[in-house]
């Protein structure tokens, strides 16, 4: 009960903060509302209030064991981050998680691109294709410190020029191959499961990104003073 105390206004706090990258199609004037959890309904007459989000959930915990991009801290906590490379608050997420390895061990990344952030789903298939490589933390630093959003509203031609900036500054990626050629075999091989990842983000309600979800609990949004708090609070799930 106590915990639940000191929780509630730590979430209230958290939403009041609340800054992420949106749908494309959302308004200006939309608060975020905490995840609620699955099965709970409200009435036309009276809506339920939403229940505080538990990160040890099945659909939280369904984001983090289905994220295959995986970076290492300095702690023992077990984090997800739901996100989009090319979203300008992931970045300051980002940013701040680097600055901070000792209050987290195992980070995935679990993605969720964005309308608003046209080819950004070519930035989550090169990560992907490097998990579990030793080139991985190159990639997702400049993923997200490096990479410039295309100035396009051509979907195909916005995930090109998004795969040409990760070629030109890692042209290791074209060894024995073409861009065209390796554009084709990311698609085919890591599109279906950054929409499977996408796909778990709606399950589990979530307005946009970026997400903390760090052991039992669930930040919706980037505020840097609640993030660290939670990540220093935070219990694992058992």
């Amino acid at each position: 009960m106590r915990k639940n105390l000191i929780l509630l206004p730590l979430l209230i706090v958290a939403l009041a903060l609340f800054a992420g990258c949106r749908q494309a199609d959302d308004t200006s004037s939309e608060k975020a509302k905490p995840a609620p959890e699955s099965g709970q309904h409200g009435s036309a007459s009276a809506p339920a209030e939403p229940r505080i989000p538990n990160g040890c959930s099945p659909e939280f915990r369904a984001l983090y064991d289905n994220a295959v991009v995986e970076l290492h801290g300095q702690g023992t906590l077990d984090v997800v981050v739901v996100t989009d490379p090319l979203c300008w608050h992931c970045r300051l997420a980002d940013k701040l998680l680097r600055e901070y390895p000792k209050l987290y061990g195992t980070l995935r990344l679990s993605f969720f691109p964005r309308r608003s952030f046209i080819g950004s789903d070519m930035a989550a298939w090169v990560l992907e294709d490097a998990a579990g490589t030793d080139r991985l933390p190159k990639l997702a630093k400049f993923a997200y410190h490096d990479l410039k959003q295309p100035k396009t509203q051509d979907l195909m031609e916005a995930r090109m020029l998004v795969l040409a900036q990760f070629t030109r500054a890692f042209p290791e990626l074209l060894k024995g191959t073409t861009i065209e050629k390796l554009y084709v075999r990311l698609q085919k091989k890591r599109e279906p499961h950054v929409l499977e990842s996408a796909m778990l983000a709606r399950t589990a309600h979530l307005p946009g990104t970026p997400i903390l979800v760090a052991g039992d609990k669930v930040v919706l949004g980037f505020g840097p003073e609640v993030w660290l708090k939670v990540l220093g609070e935070a219990q694992m799930c058992k």
